[in-house]
């Protein structure tokens, strides 16, 4: 597991709705592998309200935009979030990486590049 530059803080998550098909989860401090699979269970979660027919959600928005550092595990885990997002009809954008995104080894940034991803929030909620 490689980690890119040690954690100033621990992964922190929170989830928000802008509107009602779009979920916004904010990624703060390290993008670890706990955080990482923290933010597969908020994706999954939101993808088993879809499926009872309680959610709306089309979209689910990746705010990056505060993490410092990223490990390799914690990117796989972020791209299987994506894949079972997409597997149910739900988008899965990342915004505010680039950072991070560029301290990354080769295979963790071409994992990130096959994400659909946005230069910040505002952006991604306009396309959206």
């Amino acid at each position: 597991m490689s980690v890119i530059a040690a954690p100033s803080r621990p992964g922190r998550l929170a989830i928000s709705g802008p509107r009602p098909d779009v979920h916004v989860i904010a990624v703060e401090g390290a993008l670890d592998p706990v955080a990482a699979i923290r933010l597969l269970r908020l994706v999954d979660a939101r993808i088993r309200l879809r499926a009872l027919g309680t959610g709306s959600t089309r979209h689910i928005v990746l705010d990056l935009t505060d993490v410092d550092s990223a490990t390799t595990s914690g990117i796989e885990t972020l791209i299987r979030a994506a894949r079972n997002a997409e597997a149910h009809g739900i988008g899965l954008h990342v915004v505010g990486f680039g950072g991070v995104a560029g301290r990354l080894p080769l295979e963790a940034r071409q994992l990130v590049g096959r994400l659909s991803r946005y230069p910040d929030l505002a952006a991604a909620l306009h396309a959206l």
